[in-house]
C-alpha cells in the first residue's frame, strides 16, 4: 500500500532524527509529505499554536514525567482528524494503554527503525473508510465546444498550485482529447493502456501510465485515436479512481460529452461535479437536463457547479447569466470572459492560463472556482479540535 499522508515529526534526539529521515526514502510513503523539526512536544505545541496541523503528527518525548500534560496542550492545538504518534523511552504496556485510552493513536519505544514507523502509519490506515482518500472532480460540458476539457485542464492545475499537494488529471475522453497538446507532454503510454488490462490495474502500472507535468500535477493522457475503443466498463473506472485517490489529494476527470451508463455513473459518484455551459438556449436546455438527471441521485454530495464560459456581455445572442441562471434555479460558482487571445496564447505555449497570463481576471476565476471545489480550506487555516483534543479535553475535566 503505497500511502498518500501529510507528516510532520518533531525530535529530541539525533538518532531519531536520523531514522525518520530515512523514513522519507521509504517507497510507502513515497507520495507522502515529511517534514521534519526539533523540540519535541514542546517544539510542536509552539509550532501549532498558529498553524494547522497535518494528518500526522509524530512527537518525540523528552521528559518523561510531563508526558500527558504535554500531550494535553499538543490536543488543544490540534486540527481534526489528526493522528499523533508518541516515541518516547519508556518501555512499559501500562503506558502504552494509558496513552492510547486518551486519544493518541501509537506509542514507539526508542531505539526505533524506520520500517518499524512505516508499518505503525500502514497500521493507522489499514481500514479502507479511514485510509486518506483524494477528492474527485468530474468536468462535463453540457453541450459539444463549450470548453470543459479547458476548465478541467486549469482547473486541475490550479488546485496543485493552491493547495501545494498532488493532483491527477485523467483525460477520458479516448477519442478526441486534448491532455497532450494542451500541457505539451509525450505520452508514451494513455488511460487506455490502464483501462485495457483491468485485473492488472494496480498503483505501480498507474504510475507508469502517468506524466508528471510539475511538481504536484501528474496526467493521465487520452490517446486522442478515434481508432482506440478499450472496453470503458464501471468496475474497471471505479477501481483506476479507487487507485488514483489513494495516490493523490485531488483526482479531476475530463469527461467527453457522451451519455452513456459510465459518464452518467461517474457523474453520479464524484464528490464534485463542475457542469460548463456557454450562455445560450442549447446550453440552458441540456444544462437543465442534466441538472435533473443527476442532481437527485448524488444523495448527500452537493448537486453540480455550474460554469459560465466564453461570456460575451455585448453578444445579443446570448442570455445574460441572471437569466440563465433564474430559469434553473442555479446560481454559477464562475462566469469566465470571452478571452480568446488568453487561452491561444497559453494552449501555444503548451502552458495554463495561470502561467501564460499570472495576474490575468480569467486567471483569478479559475483560481477561486478551485476553492469552491477543493472542499477544504487552503493550508495554513485552523479547524475546530479534533477527536484527540476532544477526548483529552473530557478525561482532564
Amino acid at each position: 500500500m503505497i500511502l498518500r499522508l501529510t507528516i510532520d515529526a518533531f525530535t529530541a534526539t539525533a538518532e531519531t532524527s536520523a531514522t525518520l529521515r530515512q523514513l522519507q526514502q521509504d517507497r510507502a510513503l513515497g507520495k507522502s509529505s515529511i517534514a521534519l523539526m526539533t523540540g519535541g512536544i514542546g517544539g510542536a505545541i509552539t509550532h501549532y499554536a498558529d498553524a494547522g496541523t497535518p494528518q500526522v503528527v509524530i512527537v518525540e518525548d523528552d521528559d518523561p514525567a510531563s508526558l500527558l500534560s504535554r500531550l494535553e496542550h499538543l490536543a488543544e492545538v490540534c486540527n481534526a482528524g489528526t493522528r499523533v504518534v508518541v516515541i518516547g523511552g519508556i518501555n512499559d504496556i501500562a503506558l502504552y494503554r494509558n496513552l492510547i485510552a486518551r486519544g493518541v493513536s501509537d506509542y514507539l519505544p526508542r531505539p526505533i527503525e524506520g520500517r518499524q514507523v512505516a508499518d505503525a502509519l500502514e497500521r493507522l490506515f489499514a481500514d479502507p473508510h479511514t485510509a486518506p482518500r483524494g477528492r474527485t472532480i468530474a468536468c462535463w460540458g453540457a453541450r459539444g465546444g463549450v470548453g470543459s476539457s479547458s476548465v478541467a485542464q486549469n482547473l486541475a492545475w490550479e488546485l496543485g498550485r493552491q493547495y501545494q499537494e498532488e493532483v491527477v488529471y485523467i483525460d477520458l475522453d479516448l477519442a478526441f482529447g486534448t491532455s497532450v497538446l494542451a500541457y505539451n507532454i509525450d505520452a508514451k503510454q494513455t488511460v487506455a493502456d490502464a483501462l485495457a488490462h483491468p485485473e492488472r490495474l494496480d498503483e505501480v502500472l498507474i504510475e507508469r501510465c502517468m506524466v508528471e507535468y510539475d511538481d504536484h500535477l501528474s496526467i493521465l493522457a487520452s490517446p486522442a485515436d478515434c481508432r482506440v475503443r478499450p472496453p470503458m466498463a464501471v468496475e474497471a473506472l471505479e477501481q483506476l479512481l479507487e487507485l488514483t485517490c489513494r495516490m493523490a489529494a485531488f483526482v479531476v476527470l475530463d469527461l467527453p460529452h457522451q451519455w452513456a451508463e459510465w459518464t452518467e455513473h461517474l457523474l453520479v459518484q464524484a464528490d464534485e461535479v463542475v457542469l460548463t455551459a456557454v450562455p445560450d438556449f442549447a446550453s440552458l436546455r441540456d444544462t437543465k437536463a442534466v441538472m435533473e438527471a443527476v442532481s437527485g441521485r448524488r444523495g448527500g454530495a452537493v448537486p453540480p457547479r455550474l460554469v459560465l464560459n466564453k461570456v460575451e456581455a455585448s453578444r445579443k445572442t446570448q442570455l445574460t447569466a441572471k437569466d440563465f441562471e433564474d430559469t434553473i434555479s442555479v446560481k454559477a460558482v464562475a462566469s469566465i470572459a470571452l478571452e480568446a487571445g488568453v487561452f491561444a496564447d497559453a494552449a501555444t505555449n503548451g502552458q495554463m492560463v495561470g502561467e501564460a497570463a499570472k495576474n490575468h481576471k480569467v486567471t483569478q476565476v479559475l483560481g477561486q472556482l478551485a476553492t469552491v471545489v477543493a472542499g477544504k480550506a487552503p493550508s495554513g487555516r485552523r479547524a475546530k479540535a479534533g477527536p484527540f483534543a476532544q477526548l483529552l479535553s473530557l478525561l482532564k475535566r
